[in-house]
């Protein structure tokens, strides 16, 4: 189930917001602006296969709600899927990259049919409103034993199948958000369909997982690949005991991720319960202000006493950073250089997390007036933001490039960097009023220079 967590406003540099409206009106039209193309990603992980094994474990034997799972679930049959609402149709081409890929990196029999008859994953698109109402806080969820929102809302509680309850996976429905943006559609099919497969838990710990509640990651990982095709190696089944699994995992390690071998097993944080409450705290919308950012508090300190340190004191620092804007620019501005440097030595420069405060901390130097500082944190961010196809993220760092350009006396690149603001904004929010078309095409017809001379100008 994926989580309303990760909220990252717009920038004020960077386009207005498209309003949704009500209703499946989002989802009947095309995303335009961005053609994501399909990429190739390395295939392993550079970890211990020792703590992959304990990964693996957590992921497929329990459940998000901490209850135990007694035996392995997957697919013992090939797994076909189909989208059910006419309001998922602009993303055929989404779901059938994100197929192709998990055929290829995890091994495992998947293809998206049209016959209803023939799938076992069923997608369809409910309201927010529905959503809530069901699961207050959730963005999308899954459900076992269902094929359609109707048969399920038929079902009382105790008539549902639990996901505890199945000796292997059978139908499913997904039910994702018909009224929020292409962006979060386009997240939950990765998270719902990986979960769907098997790994039912969401693991605040794992870097760079897609099953992480922390939601910086918004497409399948090498690492949720890897899990993946260890769950659909022909050496495990549904079925098998937790003891059983773990005698297996060490030759199945051996065989997909030869270089885990080479790598000594590394001291980590545990989860952390009370760290979980605190950052789901700060990060509902619901909340008061004054309870969110003491909960972000708690979250901070909580993280900095976790031995080792990991990736939720810089989320931790984030999210404190994002709730002091307002407040105090000073001491965000703080938080976010922080949450850059722990990051940035944590996971690296080519990290989604370490890209998410160069976003930030790039606005706080704008608005000190370094603009040079600036662009280089938004230069080193956007490959990353584009390789992990966040539309909103990518947007935002080109609307600091855009300003640091201008700044910087160089208005012919800063507007090329404003029109590819706009055009990874349509990607990840739509365009139905057309405001972000009308700009977009006014600042492509401004950044043509009148002449060569221009173009010399503004190399």
């Amino acid at each position: 189930m994926r989580g309303l967590l990760l909220s990252l406003p717009l920038l004020a540099m960077a386009c207005t917001p498209v309003s949704q409206p009500a209703g499946e009106a989002v989802a009947t039209r095309a995303v335009e602006g961005v053609a994501i193309t399909p990429k190739a990603f390395p295939r392993g992980v550079a970890r211990s296969n020792a703590t992959l094994a304990e990964d693996f474990i957590d992921l497929t034997f329990s459940l998000e709600s901490g209850q135990p799972l007694t035996r392995l679930l997957r697919y013992e049959e090939p797994v076909r899927v189909v989208m059910r609402s006419a309001a998922l149709r602009p993303y055929t081409q989404d779901l059938d990259r994100l197929l192709a890929r998990i055929r290829q990196e995890a091994g495992v029999d998947i293809k998206r049919v049209t016959n209803p008859a023939e799938a076992q994953i069923h997608i369809s698109a409910i309201s927010a409103r529905q959503i809530s109402r069901v699961y207050p806080g959730a963005a999308c969820f899954i459900v076992p034993g269902e094929t359609t929102w109707n048969s399920f809302r038929k079902r009382s509680r105790s008539q549902r199948v639990r996901w505890s309850e199945q000796s292997t996976l059978g139908t499913t429905a997904i039910f994702l958000p018909s009224d929020s943006t292409p962006q979060e559609v386009r997240d939950c099919l990765h998270e719902e369909i990986g979960q769907t497969l098997g790994p039912a838990n969401d693991i605040y710990r794992l870097p760079d997982s897609v099953f992480n509640d922390d939601n910086y990651h918004g497409i399948l990982t090498p690492f949720d690949m890897l899990m993946l095709r260890t769950l659909y190696h022909p050496g495990l089944r549904s079925g098998l005991s937790q003891d059983e699994v773990r005698k297996r995992l060490v030759p199945i390690l051996r065989e997909l991720n030869p270089k885990g071998q080479r790598i000594g097993r590394k001291s980590r944080a545990g989860s952390n319960a009370a760290w979980k409450t605190s950052i789901e705290d700060a990060l509902t919308r619901n909340n008061s202000r004054d309870k969110r950012l003491a909960a972000a508090n708690r979250a901070v300190d909580l993280a900095s006493r976790m031995l080792p340190q990991d990736h939720r004191l810089g989320v931790a620092l984030l999210t404190r950073g994002r709730l002091l804007i307002g407040k105090s620019a000073k001491r965000a501005g703080s938080d976010f250089e922080a949450a850059y440097s722990v990051l940035s030595e944590l996971l690296g420069p080519r990290d989604v997390r370490t890209a998410q405060a160069a976003l930030h901390l790039g606005v706080t130097r704008l608005r000190n007036g370094d603009a040079t500082g600036a662009l280089t944190l938004a230069d080193q961010a956007i490959p990353v933001a584009k390789r992990g196809e966040n539309g909103i993220l990518t947007s935002g760092l080109y609307a600091v490039r855009a300003e640091a350009l201008n700044d910087l006396g160089q208005p012919v690149r800063a507007r090329l960097a404003r029109v590819e603001s706009l055009k990874w904004a349509r990607l990840a929010f739509g365009d139905q009023d057309g405001k972000i078309a009308r700009a977009q095409s006014e600042l492509e017809r401004l950044s043509k220079p009148p002449s060569s001379a221009s173009r010399s100008a503004y190399p």
